[in-house]
């Protein structure tokens, strides 16, 4: 026999009958017919918000509160200090009345602060000695005696016009609150004028009668 021949009744079988290949549709298992469709849970949205998440907003905004009241109590505690900066540097340093303006632009500073009272009595060692308490050390034992000359005659030269101006300065910009003279700077200031107001005695000249 051909061997085409054989080869073509061997192939034709399947050619001529090409649904015998595919294989049979298996019947729905009765057990899954009432199943349904996995449900998935709805996606966790951003509101509203857990009890940790207000919690953390409210104290931010006490934080922010606090914050804008302490900014704002200290620009208002600063501002005499500030002006009489500006008012310092306007001051004529030759002027012959350089020492008492500084002087009283302290002292209106001062009590901008504190009570009249308190600072206008002020005067002498014991005022210099305030003013000396709200300074940095090594310029201290300085305002004073500079101060002191707007009693004298002579003015001050510019060196030390200048030195007043840099310790008016320095105290001005003290950020130290400022508070009422104590006592003892008050009562050494009163002992001074009392004792340069009290009469002289004059000398005991009388001698001690001699014993016999």
């Amino acid at each position: 026999m051909d061997p085409a021949t054989v080869n073509s009744e061997i192939v034709t079988p399947v050619i001529a009958n090409p649904q015998a290949a595919v294989p049979m549709a298996t019947a729905p298992n009765p057990a899954l017919a009432d199943l349904q469709d996995i449900i998935h849970p709805d996606p966790i949205g951003a509101w509203p918000w857990a009890i940790g998440y207000w919690l953390v907003l409210a104290l931010v905004i006490a934080l922010i509160t606090l914050l804008v009241i302490w900014l704002r109590k200290r620009a208002r505690d600063f501002a005499p200090k500030k002006a009489a900066k500006q008012l310092l540097n306007h001051l004529d340093k030759q002027a012959p009345s350089y020492v008492s303006d500084v002087n009283s632009l302290l002292k209106r500073t001062a009590m901008s602060y504190l009570s009249r009272e308190a600072i206008a009595s002020l005067d002498g060692e014991a005022w210099a000695a305030w003013l000396d308490s709200y300074l940095p050390a090594p310029k201290r034992q300085r305002i004073g005696p500079l101060l002191a000359k707007r009693h004298q005659p002579t003015q001050l030269t510019l060196a030390e016009a200048n030195e007043l101006h840099e310790l008016a300065k320095a105290w001005l910009a003290s950020k130290a609150t400022l508070s009422a003279p104590e006592s003892n700077l008050v009562q050494a200031k009163g002992d001074a004028q009392a004792k340069s107001q009290a009469p002289i005695q004059p000398a005991d000249t009388k001698q001690p009668e001699a014993q016999c």
